[in-house]
């Protein structure tokens, strides 16, 4: 399992296709928190980018919120 750290920046809901855009980009040095530093030198570029259908799912990502990102091998 790779675990990476996500901020969201964007969640912009589409009333004509009633789905969520949900854009994530890796944490920062800013705030320079040593957590943050390791994953910033780790990924310090990218993003993820979500199209979701299910509201209660979209509602769920926070701009300016930052969340883990496991990635394992399926």
């Amino acid at each position: 399992m790779i675990r990476a750290k996500f901020i969201c920046q964007q969640n912009l809901p589409d009333r004509e296709t009633k789905t969520a855009t949900v854009i994530l980009t890796p944490v920062t040095s800013n705030p320079p928190n040593e957590e943050n530093l390791t994953f910033w030198q780790a990924t310090p570029a990218g993003n993820i980018t979500l199209q979701i259908t299910n509201p209660a799912a979209s509602s769920q990502f926070s701009v300016g919120t930052a969340y883990y990102v496991d990635f394992t091998a399926a």
